[in-house]
């Protein structure tokens, strides 16, 4: 596997930070995936990565457990990144919806409010009361011939429309 360190440039975002009980570096990106947009969060560990798989993945639960409840306490959701292609890397991703929800409350101070018990109730009373549908198929009334006419020509079933 390639070694992030050789691969990003040296624009990115890094942090010295401890999380877990472990010193490690954090590196901030953005994920290319059109399909998992977002924030990419790569806590780097280093020359000191460990090699049995089993290691890495209790490490990456510790670092997991302890941002869940960090992000959930700000109203960020945060979700591990398993198709991370670095060897010493244990990655996450800030969803770009969660971080857009986060920003217009917190900064624009906009949300979107969601509907009362009241507002559903009153919601409900103005909703139109619909007729049930008829037990079998009726024919069409007279208004409808010619509208049903136009449909079987527009459809092929007939050759000419006819006109009054």
């Amino acid at each position: 596997m390639t070694n992030l360190l050789e691969a990003l440039a040296p624009l990115i975002p890094k942090y010295p930070i401890e999380i877990a009980g472990h010193h490690l570096e954090l590196r901030l990106d953005v994920n290319i995936n059109k399909t998992k947009k977002g924030v990419k969060l790569q806590f780097i560990i280093g020359k000191s990565a460990p090699e049995d798989s089993r290691k890495l993945q209790d490490l990456s639960n510790e670092i997991g457990t302890e941002l869940q409840k960090k992000f959930g306490n700000a109203g960020l959701q945060i979700i591990a990144d398993l198709e991370n292609p670095y060897s010493n890397v244990i990655g996450f991703l800030l969803p770009l919806p969660s971080l857009a929800n986060y920003l217009m409350k917190h900064v624009f101070e906009i949300s979107k409010e969601q509907p009362t018990d009241q507002d559903a109730q009153q919601d409900s009373e103005e909703e139109p009361i619909l007729e049930p549908l008829p037990a079998e198929e009726m024919p069409p009334s007279e208004e409808d011939q010619d509208l049903k006419e136009v449909m079987m020509w527009r459809a092929g079933l007939t050759d000419i429309v006819k006109k009054k």
